[in-house]
């Protein structure tokens, strides 16, 4: 049985309130909350950690967008629909496409500073359309200039500040959230119990990003925990797509090392870098017709496949880049150059050896491309949000595109008229429950890599909800941080392990070993939807 754990029950010891509260930072969250303030609502930004965290600081691709004559809103949208499996809502797609060149010229009228030349390619596209900044520093500055932008807006910003459940009224209506404060030590470490209050709110919105720490190796940070898809879960929300996590093919792999890698972008791979096998040989050659320019899914499930032929590593293969030369790795790919510097490779001479990791979770909260969710008071944008653009697999560089386009459009619709006028009346968090202890987190997450991760199948699917079954509970004591993450780490591990077992076909980055082929009777999303009162995860759509 698939059920959530809550998290357990703590007195309150603060109370505030905002028309407008974003959860996260990154640029669907400071999209919306700068367009929110510029409309004079009260803007209140909840971050776990720092300003500067999360995803997007850390985005080595560009954001996709038509500006080539020979170039398309059509063939932009057809590439999206292809990367997304049959499962790409094609209308969204286009909306998204359509206002992508007039996001990047927002971004350059705020300050942005693009790099001049050519757009760039990457894998899935048909045509040259990526936009970078620093070479493989786009999020950087995109997250730069929505840092200074929001100095001009009326938005409070709450540092060391955890979302931990939403407040919903008696009518199921969201009106405001459960927070806890987090205390750390001069190295910055969390310590303590949080301080835990509530804000009445308007107006929630999820832009917690991804959840690629329930994996042993991701690129996403360690704040990356999935809390806006469990907290979202918690309330009620239907959730879709949750099963295509996109795993990276190129992450630096590190013998013994865990957690967050090293993304090596996908651009460098467009500049002429290939995948190779112990042997030297070009892993996608044959395989596809853009060979290592190929949708992320088949490039990863093809690395998967060659690393279990038993002629090489089990664990990695290698990304050459020596043909690059040395001097563009330095201009056009300077992360990845002092990354992979630091640890002893130099990679216009040697080869960089890389393993699939996870990445970018194509599914979420099912939400509009306005952010609103099947719960009242409650929106999702980026990461957090299933809109049905990215289907069962995202095309490159379209996650900042979207992420800038729907926090845009769901900060204007709150900074509106009357969408967030009425004043929010009394509400509960769900059931309180045990939580999880945080010392499960780490066999958690090995599980979910061994079980839900690039292949899967039925048996070991079963054996992962089992897993799941069995972890300890948290211990008596106030709340903290890690009780939080690994409370949240499991909601996010059992959603996905239910959405997996449904889909009984291989589709986009979701891959059975036991159900190889797609099947026509499952080109149709699976939803989910947990009652907030039996926890239990129920399957709300599939075929």
């Amino acid at each position: 049985m698939s059920r959530l754990r809550h998290l357990p029950a703590t007195a309150t010891s603060w109370t505030s309130e905002a028309d407008v509260v974003v959860v996260g930072a990154g640029a669907a969250g400071l999209s919306a909350a700068l367009a929110a303030g510029l409309a004079r609502r009260r803007v209140l930004v909840l971050v776990k950690g720092g300003l500067v965290s999360g995803s997007t600081p850390l985005a080595q691709g560009g954001l996709a967008a038509v500006s080539l004559a020979e170039d398309s809103v059509d063939a932009h949208v057809a590439d999206t629909v292809v990367a997304g499996a049959g499962l790409t809502n094609e209308t969204v797609a286009r909306e998204v496409v359509g206002a992508a060149p007039d996001a990047l010229r927002r971004l350059r009228e705020w300050g942005a500073h693009f790099d001049d030349g050519p757009p760039g390619l990457e894998g899935g596209h048909s045509f040259r359309r990526i936009t970078h900044a620093g070479g493989d520093a786009s999020g950087a500055e995109v997250h730069r200039t929505l840092r200074v932008a929001l100095e001009r807006a009326r938005v409070e910003v709450w540092r060391d500040t955890v979302a931990l459940d939403a407040l919903v009224d008696d009518d199921g209506r969201v009106v405001g959230l459960l927070a806890g404060r987090v205390a750390r030590s001069a190295e910055g470490a969390p310590v303590g119990a949080l301080e835990v209050g509530t804000i009445r709110a308007r107006a929630v919105v999820l832009a917690t990003g991804g959840l690629g720490q329930v994996y042993d190796t991701t690129t996403n940070p360690f704040d990356v925990t999935g809390d806006g898809l469990a907290l979202a879960a918690r309330a009620g929300a239907a959730l879709t797509h949750v099963e295509f996590v996109q795993f990276h093919p190129t992450v630096v792999y590190q013998t013994g090392r865990r957690g967050v890698a090293p993304l090596v972008t996908e651009a460098l791979r467009g500049a002429g870098a290939v995948i190779v096998d112990v042997h030297g040989d070009a892993v996608m050659a044959g395989r596809h017709p853009r060979a290592d320019l190929a949708p992320r899914d088949v490039v990863a499930v093809e690395m998967r496949r060659r690393m279990g032929e038993g002629d090489g590593p089990s664990t990695h293969l290698w990304l050459d880049a020596t043909r690059v030369g040395a001097s563009r790795l330095a201009r056009e790919f300077p992360t990845v150059s002092a990354a992979c510097r630091a640890i002893g490779i130099d990679p216009a001479t040697e080869p960089i050896p890389v393993a699939p990791g996870a990445h970018y979770a194509c599914g979420g909260v099912r939400a509009t491309l306005d952010g609103a969710t099947t719960v009242p008071g409650l929106y999702a944008v980026g990461e957090v949000a299933a809109t049905g653009l990215h289907g069962a697999n995202r095309l490159a560089s379209n996650s900042l595109t979207e992420a800038l386009i729907t926090g845009r459009r769901l900060g204007e619709w709150l900074g509106s008229g009357d969408a967030v006028a009425e004043r929010p009346g009394p509400g509960a968090p769900p059931a309180p429950g045990r939580g999880v202890d945080p010392r499960a987190r780490a066999p958690l997450t090995r599980a979910m890599s061994a079980h839900a991760g690039v292949l899967r199948e039925r048996t070991g699917l079963e054996s992962l909800s089992e897993d799941l079954d069995r972890l300890g509970v948290a211990g008596p004591g106030p709340l903290d941080l890690a009780t939080v993450e690994a409370t949240n780490l499991h909601a996010v591990a059992t959603l996905v392990a239910r959405a997996a077992l449904v889909r009984e076909e291989s589709r986009g980055c979701h891959r059975r070993r036991d159900c190889p082929e797609p099947r026509a009777a499952w080109e149709r999303p699976v939803v989910l939807r947990t009652s907030r009162d039996a926890r239990e995860v129920g399957v709300e759509a599939s075929p």
